[in-house]
């Protein structure tokens, strides 16, 4: 979807709406031409007809200029001019006691102009007052020199019927409008909500990761320490014996062996003590991912966090690259994917690797709704800058089904 709905926009809905009135204009005027001569009407009468139609009709026209938008005297304009729209059906179709249609397209133009500007219970506060002068009107008296017939209740009763089937689909279609615009602002809101809550997990799950590199580097660092009390304390022992026997050999044979046998023991508890010290830091090493896993790492959260579909073709991309150009690509994928949901509405993400002629080539294709006027922004501009980094390039255009984003990493085996 690369624009809005043009059920929400208020400038379509009114070029749709105003089609259908301006056919019931025309039909109105045609049923006038081609039926005029059969109502005995005075010449007179046929002129001031078509200018009250015409003037009925520069008052549809009204729905171009009022604004949608609510405001101080936007409900005054509105109730005036559906007061001389009435006005206009009362006078236009007095002549005309046996016919209905004139009256039910008139009511039909007065019906849908509400859909636009009136509100589910106004609409029907205006049906009331359409089909009470439905009723009540009276055509058995003089009206501009014409003595005119009455209208049988037979025809009032489904004029009546018509107005209120006509009425029921626009109230039908005013509520189905809100409803769909209340949904529309919920998913606004839940999309809202979920791009929040992908950004924390997204944080929560490199905090989580920086803290257990953390514990890992303060637990080596723990090992190294009592490596070094034990080599420490080793060797100086070591030394004061070693000096010690230096002053035994001559006075004190049978002193002196059993110093170097306290020396071997020594050595021997030392070296123990160091070999369990390395084995366990030999352990203790801190995970590191390799480039594939990390960005399958990514998208699954991304994925599983937003709803979005993320596909992955790695193609001929090697298990492991250099560590900085893991941290670029990371970053990269990490705002691409971000960018497509926030701006593009994405529902799906397509990312592709290749590399040839040694350069890492990366597609990120998108099905949103792509930008009209691309800026680069600080997203856009950040992987830019991160890309400079490791002599990388980046552009980015418009698809015919969503955003694509093409970066190439300079890159070879050696």
């Amino acid at each position: 979807m690369k624009n809005t709905m043009f059920f929400f926009n208020p400038v379509i809905q009114k070029w749709t709406i105003f089609p259908v009135i301006l056919l019931c204009n025309l039909a109105i005027f045609l049923l006038f031409i081609l039926n005029h001569s059969d109502f005995s009407l005075p010449a007179s009468w046929n002129g001031q007809f078509l200018l009250l139609l015409l003037f009925n009709f520069i008052l549809s026209l009204s729905i171009f200029i009022i604004p949608s938008v609510e405001s101080k005297n936007r409900g005054v304009v509105i109730a005036l001019i559906f007061v001389l729209q009435m006005g206009c059906k009362y006078i236009m179709t007095k002549p005309f006691s046996g016919n209905i249609w004139f009256e039910f397209f008139l009511i039909v133009i007065m019906l849908l102009e509400a859909i636009l500007f009136l509100s589910s219970a106004e609409t029907v506060v205006l049906t009331g007052f359409l089909v009470f002068s439905i009723l009540t009107t009276s055509y058995n008296e003089i009206f501009w020199g014409l003595e005119m017939e009455a209208r049988g209740w037979d025809l009032k009763i489904s004029l009546v019927i018509l107005t209120l089937m006509f009425s029921s689909m626009s109230l039908i279609i005013r509520n189905a409008h809100n409803i769909l615009l209340k949904d529309r602002d919920n998913l606004k809101n839940q999309k809202g909500i979920i791009q929040k809550l992908s950004v924390s997990n997204s944080g929560l799950q490199e905090y989580a990761n920086l803290a257990e590199e953390k514990s890992m580097i303060n637990e080596r660092l723990k090992l190294t320490r009592e490596i070094h009390d034990t080599v420490g304390y080793t060797m100086t022992n070591l030394l004061m014996m070693l000096e010690a026997s230096t002053d035994l050999v001559k006075s004190d044979p049978d002193k002196l062996e059993t110093l170097l046998l306290q020396a071997r023991d020594l050595t021997r508890t030392g070296h123990e003590e160091i070999r369990q010290s390395l084995r366990v830091l030999r352990n203790t090493k801190v995970k590191e991912k390799n480039s594939i896993e990390s960005i399958n790492h990514l998208t699954e959260i991304f994925s599983e966090s937003t709803g979005v579909d993320v596909r992955v073709e790695f193609g001929n991309l090697p298990w492991n690259l250099s560590r900085e150009i893991d941290h670029v690509i990371y970053r990269l994928l990490q705002e691409a994917m971000t960018n497509a949901l926030t701006h593009g509405d994405a529902k799906c993400i397509e990312i592709h690797f290749r590399v040839a002629d040694e350069q890492i080539n990366i597609s990120i294709e998108d099905n949103g709704r792509g930008s009209h006027d691309i800026e680069q922004g600080i997203g856009l501009k950040g992987m830019s800058e991160r890309l400079a980094e490791v002599r990388g390039e980046l552009s980015y255009k418009n698809t015919s089904t969503g955003f694509s984003v093409n970066a190439v990493i300079p890159w070879s085996l050696s």
